[in-house]
């Protein structure tokens, strides 16, 4: 049998773990029972300790040292109303119950308990010596008016030999004149931590700020320097659920804090936040995701963002912002720069009602223009606004004491040239509420293309063409409708040439002259034309037209009347003519028509008397019942009732009331010589 660690191939693997065992299995033993008396040793020095600590250190030294300790944190008295409690287990450490601040007369600070723990080893020595201070369950107590907590808390975050602060279920609140208090901070646990041997301060806070969880941290390599105004190594981080802020650079915290670095900040959703914050966006849609990095510069109650990149529903910009904060009112003035803008994740601006038939009655919010100054210019290589492409767009917004103007530089769009401004301001009359608004826009589009420049602007769809639209209007009001019932201005479109669409007024006259009772819908195809002129006057909603020409190388045509823009109705009278080819014996056809109903869908009536004057059967029907005046109004109601078209749907709430009884066929036969003429009358024409 081998020997040893020997095999039997001959190879050798050393003792066994039997022999190890065997070898050393007492002197572990020993090692074993040496090492559980000596733990057993401290265990008992260290409950003896504690025993005799009440005898080493008297309890009035152990709760001056913590009530000092407690004071330090703030530099401010403190009143305790509780018995100091000392507990010497799990460390030794002196619990101060109902401790009161002393604070400014419009700031209060309390807590339901400070626990200061005690290193053991000086207490051992006789010697007290302050590890850290907990405040627990502690309410910091605010006025409506206060601007800044006076809590003196620089001494202790000066002092490299400070006990590190805690809390723990910290509250800060709003107590108004009236007693009444409004929690605006809860569940506040956090540290302030030594580093950097005592010369730097490291800050941990989380607490819950309108139902959600905030966590923030502050590190200060230089805690002296920044107190005392001169900048030091800073990094910041702000967080909740859904956005985080970081800060990192040199800042200092005199007079007033001052920075100097960079910015970061990413956003799931902007509106969200701005919701969570107690704000509003400013359109329905859009302002979701949002980053931003920029370069910061804070100084002088003035910050500034330079080399700033933002990102915002996709859009990427280049620019600059400085926010002044004064006493009066803050200023925020800003320039950026995008190759590409989209619009369409924020919507149109919707100022009918729901059925598109009338102006909307919702009031109109200014209120938000009364809390800041505004100066913001924007360029952009292009901006797509629903299905439209606007090019080398320049624009500004200046707000300034509540009155926003926009402005619109020479820009590409609509095939054409166009630049415009608009001016918005809160009526004097509501201006504390912010309620109503009085409104002034200007614009001047040129060589546009006419279909989606209408389309765009007035939901219009009856041109087609290369044209120019200038407009100067003004109104006011609470809601769009009470705008347009208040609107003046003029308005005025030219076109050397395209089309009338919904209506071939040619088509319509030749079949007119050939049948002229044929009655119908005159609507559908288009008229071609060679120039287009009209310009309306607007006052009080009523929009006059001055001039309405339309002629082309078949037609003219020729519009007077009023539109109600508050009704958004049409009341039109007009004439329609069929020019004859040059060399042709036959003469011009014209015919007058009325256009009544809402400008989205009007009813288009022609003329009955000139129909009439037109029909070879109307007129015999009309010699056959001559000196009959109630014949002869019977006819003649029978016949416009035959050449008046179907209203339109849209056209139903404003369609004319149905013919008298005196107009229906059944009448005729009152007078039998004109049932004959009358039964060919029809398809005679």
């Amino acid at each position: 049998m081998p020997r040893g660690g020997e095999t039997g191939d001959g190879a050798f693997h050393g003792p066994t773990i039997r022999e190890l065992t065997l070898k050393l299995g007492a002197p572990t033993r020993r090692l074993a029972l040496i090492v559980a008396a000596g733990c057993g040793l401290a265990a008992g020095v260290a409950l003896t300790a504690l025993a005799l600590l009440p005898l080493l250190v008297p309890a009035a030294d152990l709760r001056r040292s913590a009530i000092e300790a407690v004071a330090g944190t703030t530099a401010q008295g403190v009143t305790i109303t509780g018995d100091p409690v000392l507990q010497l287990l799990p460390s030794p450490r002196v619990i101060l119950h109902k401790v009161t601040f002393s604070l400014p007369r419009d700031q209060a600070l309390d807590a339901e308990s400070v626990v200061s723990r005690i290193n053991l080893w000086p207490l051992l020595l006789g010697h007290v010596e302050i590890a850290d201070v907990t405040l627990v369950s502690p309410t910091l107590v605010l006025r409506r008016e206060t601007v800044r907590p006076q809590l003196g808390m620089a001494g202790f975050l000066a002092a490299a030999d400070a006990p590190e602060l805690r809390v723990v279920n910290g509250t800060v609140v709003w107590r108004s004149e009236s007693g009444l208090t409004q929690e605006l901070v809860s569940g506040i646990d956090g540290s302030i931590d030594r580093m950097r041997n005592g010369r730097g301060v490291a800050l941990d806070v989380t607490f819950d700020w309108r139902d959600e969880a905030v966590e923030a941290s502050l590190a200060v390599d230089n805690i002296q320097d920044f107190l005392a105004g001169t900048q030091s190594p800073t990094r910041i981080a702000l967080s909740s659920r859904s956005a985080i802020v970081r800060f990192r650079g040199q800042s200092s915290f005199g007079s007033s804090f001052g920075a100097d670095g960079t910015i970061s900040a990413d956003v799931d959703s902007l509106r969200a936040l701005l919701e969570w914050l107690g704000a509003t966006a400013p359109t329905a849609r859009g302002f979701e995701a949002f980053s931003l990095s920029s370069h910061l510069v804070m100084d002088d109650n003035q910050l500034s963002l330079t080399k700033a990149m933002l990102d915002l529903d996709g859009n990427r910009a280049e620019g600059g912002l400085l926010l002044k904060l004064t006493d009066a009112r803050p200023m925020l003035q800003g320039t950026f720069a995008a190759e590409r803008l989209n619009l369409n994740p924020y919507g149109r601006l919707r100022l009918t009602s729901d059925n598109g038939l009338e102006w909307s009655r919702e009031p109109i919010d200014l209120s938000v223009l009364n809390a800041f100054d505004l100066d913001l210019r924007l360029s952009a290589g292009q901006v797509t606004a629903g299905d439209t492409l606007f090019t080398t767009v320049a624009a500004s917004a200046v707000l300034s004491e509540g009155r926003l103007v926009l402005a619109l530089g020479q820009t590409n769009g609509w095939n054409g040239m166009l630049r415009g401004t608009a001016t918005l301001a809160p009526l004097w009359a509501n201006r504390a509420s912010g309620t109503g608004l009085s409104l002034h826009v200007e614009a001047d589009c040129t060589d546009i293309a006419l279909a989606p420049a209408l389309a765009d602007l007035a939901g219009l769809d009856h041109f087609e063409g290369t044209g120019t639209l200038q407009f100067d209007l003004q109104g006011e009001g609470r809601s769009p409708q009470d705008i347009a019932q208040t609107l003046a201005g003029r308005v005025s479109l030219t076109s050397e040439g395209g089309y009338l669409v919904g209506f071939d007024v040619a088509q319509v006259l030749r079949r007119i002259e050939r049948r002229p009772l044929s009655g119908g819908d005159p609507r559908g195809g288009r008229t071609a034309f060679d120039r287009l002129v009209a310009r309306a006057t607007l006052q009080y909603g009523l929009a006059t037209l001055d001039e309405m020409k339309l002629s082309g190388k078949l037609v003219r045509l020729s519009l007077g009347g009023t539109l109600d823009v508050g009704t958004r109705s049409l009341d039109l009278t007009g004439e329609a003519a069929l020019i004859a080819p040059p060399k042709g014996s036959l003469p011009d056809i014209s015919l007058p028509f009325v256009m009544q109903g809402p400008w989205v869908s009007p009813r288009i009536i022609a003329d009955p008397a000139s129909l009439i004057e037109r029909s070879d059967a109307a007129q015999s029907l009309l010699e056959a019942v001559k000196g009959h005046k109630s014949a002869i109004t019977t006819v003649r109601s029978v016949i416009e009732k035959l050449v008046a078209p179907a209203a339109a749907p849209a056209a139903a709430p404003v369609a004319t009331p149905a013919a008298p009884p005196a107009a229906t066929p059944a009448a005729i036969p009152a007078t039998p010589p004109a049932a004959t003429p009358a039964a060919h009358a029809t398809p005679a024409d």
